[in-house]
């Protein structure tokens, strides 16, 4: 070793943040309602609505009976959300992040500075596996809870399989197919949210584009009157086509009835690979405020618990909405 090091002088001039932290936009907007229990089942009662009408009779005769509306009940059993950590002893003594060179700290401030960021590191990946288990639901219908010592489970919400769509060949919303008018966004999305009215009586009110699927949407020319005159809009439609990425969701605007959102966010799977929290070309199609999400008995954000603590547990319930393919 050189012995002028023994004369070095170092400062600490910048801490550079971790800016890949958890939003929980698609868990917020959608799933905003929080359920508590304190049981190991939980239970949920579907009314099953059909559109049926009153018999017409004659009036000699006495009234045709008609059946009973009928109810059906779905029982989980949720998986355990358990992030242990192990506490290195040696960080007390050690310098931590941000700490001038050399360490200006006690121990016991850094024990419990340590203490706290691995709190909020827990927090930060529990909201990000609530917002892919809302991204899964909203998706696909379905979320699959697999994990060590849980039997794999399929928490099915009951989506009708003709509104999880895929578009094709000329149908995608590409440029030369929305030139060419085998493709319309517009008209497609008129489509569907006339399915998830038939389907399940939800009216969708809000729509969630991934980058191509916005990219494909914008092209399309019944929105010319929304980007370039919005003022001059009698309805209110004023769409914002300008680049603005950020992460989570970015509102670009209302259409219709619609709120229309660009999302962006991403997750590390159990194999150390980095996968999009929804695909490119992805659309979600969902009538905002219906879902809930369910938490244990202890009141308070979902998962927030003392450092080892086992008790967290929490899961999503059934609601309206559709997903589509746009892009790919």
């Amino acid at each position: 070793m050189s012995s002028n090091l023994v004369y070095t002088t170092i400062d600490l001039i910048q801490v550079v943040p971790n800016l890949k932290t958890a939003q929980s936009f698609l868990l917020d907007r959608f799933f905003p309602n929080l359920v508590t229990s304190d049981s190991e089942e939980v239970a949920i009662d579907v009314d099953i609505g059909m559109r049926r009408m009153a018999p017409f009779v004659s009036p000699l005769v006495e009234g045709k009976l008609v059946e009973q509306r009928r109810f059906q009940t779905n029982t989980f059993k949720p998986a355990y959300i358990k992030d242990k950590r192990a506490p290195d002893l040696l960080k007390p003594v050690r310098r931590m992040i941000g700490e001038r060179i050399g360490g200006d700290l006690k121990g016991i401030e850094r024990e419990m500075a340590n203490l706290e960021a691995e709190m909020t590191d827990q927090i930060d990946i529990l909201t990000r596996r609530l917002e892919w288990m809302a991204a899964s639901a909203l998706r696909l219908g379905q979320v699959t809870i697999e994990g060590e010592g849980f039997e794999t489970v399929i928490v099915d919400f009951g989506r009708a399989p003709d509104l999880t769509v895929g578009l094709t060949l000329g149908r995608k919303w590409t440029a030369s197919n929305i030139a060419a008018g085998t493709a319309s966004p517009s008209r497609d999305i008129d489509a569907w949210a006339t399915r998830v009215l038939k389907r399940s009586g939800a009216t969708v009110s809000e729509l969630v584009f991934t980058p191509s699927s916005w990219a494909g949407f914008i092209l399309d020319p019944a929105l010319k009157g929304a980007i370039v005159w919005p003022a001059q809009a009698p309805f209110g439609n004023a769409i914002n086509p300008g680049s603005e990425i950020k992460h989570g969701a970015v509102y670009k605007g209302k259409w219709g009835q619609f709120d229309l959102w660009l999302y962006n966010d991403w997750f590390v799977d159990e194999n150390n690979v980095e996968r999009p929290m929804l695909y490119d070309g992805d659309l979600i199609m969902s009538a905002g405020r219906l879902h809930r999400r369910l938490q244990d008995g202890i009141p308070g954000r979902p998962g927030r618990r003392r450092l080892g603590d086992d008790r967290t547990e929490c899961g999503l319930s059934p609601g309206r909405s559709a997903a589509a393919a746009c892009e790919g």
